[in-house]
């Protein structure tokens, strides 16, 4: 019964220890698609490399992706959408497919709800409840890559599909763009760098996608609330005048009936989709990402449009629409995606330092972007203040954030640069002075939050070093403290769903 044995031998890993073996499985699983979708034209391990950068929602490629076969790039979509639907979203699906039951374990019900910061107590989630989360999460997920798919169609300049099929173009872009992944199956996006409303498009579906879905959701709820309003002052209408005619006439003209009895059956339907639509995030903790996520970008386009607009290599030649829009688009791509509307290696040396700020800090916990995440971020600057007034708690928001959240992103700040600055020396030894010390830190940065800029490096690698890259990626997509966890043994969810002394702030 060796199925069997599998399936005790799974249910007694720690649930750090299930999520980086599904993700190495994976990657596995992918590098072997790839390199028999090539037919032997791709080594494996570049097809390892491009496999770990998919599933880790990454963007860097050894090669080009225009001259791939087409049932490689449908690979690469799925494993794009497999990594990018997040550590618990994919620890649950491995656990339903291998297990068949592995969330009806009260601990790892915990685990669920405390990783995605969900504000209903951990300790009380259900087993449906753990369905409707992750039914919530790739709900959204299709339903705005969809969305952004139709738009890139509908919009985009005829001819930047290159010698791909439109649709699939759009929809593939959707997709890397939602996840984070910034791959293009024409290499990057210059066709579009004088078309600022794709742009945006791209740019919209990377913001949602790198913000969390705790936090999308949380939105969703918010706009489904007012929605319910505006439908039920619909229904008071209606019946009012249904009421006055009734009492002047006699009888309800039929045209009349119909707004009350649609609004009726879609306010019913809301209010049950609303009730079911599991795993929003804490309203400070969405204050938190929203604003910290405007103060990134807003710092990264006033930095790049006045560093780059005399740069003749970038933005020099363009008028002012497109300054703004290619601005505003490598700020959006520079903490999460790493799309790329023009070759960065003829960018100044202080835009290279505030793209590798940018990217180092990344997006929001449990979605799809890297980094040590925004809340990591804030934590740190909040706790420095607090360093200077220490008789007062971390506070945000004038609430007080709890010595555990802190905690945890001293320690996942910590574990990030300590192992960078390992890493970085390793690198700096295989590299034996082929490249300058910053184009190989710019490259290890991207690799390790998951971003995917390269200053034209990631094509001269070694396969020992393209190795190494491929495990920064893993690491930074799957998460430092979650590998320390896993490596240690602690499952990490004892402390998980207790009192604890203060607002509960989700990092790393």
């Amino acid at each position: 019964m060796p199925l069997a044995r599998f399936k005790r031998f799974f249910r007694t890993l720690s649930f750090a220890r299930v999520v980086c073996l599904g993700f190495f499985a994976a990657i596995l699983l992918g590098s072997f698609g790839l390199y028999i979708s090539e037919e032997g034209e791709l080594s494996y391990v570049d097809s390892l490399y491009l496999s770990a950068s998919s599933i880790c929602v990454t963007g860097l490629s050894p090669i080009p992706l225009s001259g791939l076969n087409p049932s490689t790039h449908w690979i690469m979509l799925f494993l794009i959408q497999l990594g990018g639907l997040g550590i618990i979203s994919f620890t649950v699906i491995v656990g339903f497919l291998i297990t068949k039951g592995i969330s009806r374990n009260a601990r790892f019900n915990a685990f669920v709800g405390a990783a995605i910061d969900t504000q209903t107590e951990t300790e009380s989630l259900a087993t449906n409840e753990v369905n409707r989360i992750l039914l919530s999460i790739i709900n959204i997920s299709f339903s705005i890559e969809i969305l952004g798919a139709i738009g890139l169609y509908l919009h985009m300049p005829e001819g930047v599909e290159g010698e791909n099929t439109r649709w699939f173009f759009s929809l593939f872009t959707a997709v890397s763009s939602f996840n984070n992944a910034g791959f293009s199956i024409t290499d990057d996006l210059s066709a579009l760098r004088l078309d600022p409303f794709s742009l945006y498009i791209v740019s919209g579906l990377v913001i949602f996608g790198g913000i969390g879905f705790p936090v999308i959701i949380l939105l969703e709820k918010v706009l489904l609330t007012i929605f319910v309003r505006i439908v039920y002052r619909i229904e008071v209408v209606a019946e009012t005048l249904m009421m006055e005619k009734a009492l002047k006439a006699g009888n309800v003209p039929r045209f009349l009936l119909l707004p009350a009895q649609f609004s009726a059956i879609l306010e019913n339907r809301i209010e049950e989709y609303n009730k079911h639509l599991r795993g929003e995030t804490t309203r400070i903790q969405s204050k938190l990402l929203v604003y910290g996520s405007f103060a990134l970008l807003l710092f990264g386009f006033i930095g790049i449009y006045f560093l780059e607009r005399s740069n003749p290599h970038t933005f020099h030649g363009m008028d002012l629409v497109d300054k703004i829009s290619n601005a505003f688009f490598m700020s959006v791509c520079s903490r999460t995606a790493g799309f790329s509307t023009m070759d960065l290696g003829h960018l100044n040396d202080a835009t290279v330092i505030i793209i590798t700020v940018l990217m180092f800090i990344g997006g929001g916990p449990q979605g799809t972007a890297g980094g040590i995440k925004i809340t990591t971020f804030v934590l740190l600057l909040a706790y420095l203040k607090n360093v200077i007034q220490p008789s007062k708690p971390v506070m945000l928001f004038g609430e007080t954030v709890s010595k555990n959240s802190v905690a945890v992103a001293i320690r996942v700040y910590f574990l990030a640069t300590v192992s960078l600055a390992f890493i970085f020396i390793l690198l700096g030894i295989l590299d034996q002075n082929q490249h300058s010390l910053h184009v190989i830190f710019f490259e290890l940065i991207s690799s390790f939050s998951t971003v995917g800029y390269s200053l034209n490096l990631t094509s001269q690698l070694g396969d020992i070093e393209k190795l190494f890259y491929a495990a920064v990626m893993y690491v930074g997509r799957v998460g430092i403290f979650t590998v320390l966890i896993a490596a240690t043994g602690h499952s990490g969810v004892p402390k998980m769903g207790t009192i604890d002394d203060g607002v509960k702030i989700q990092v790393g």
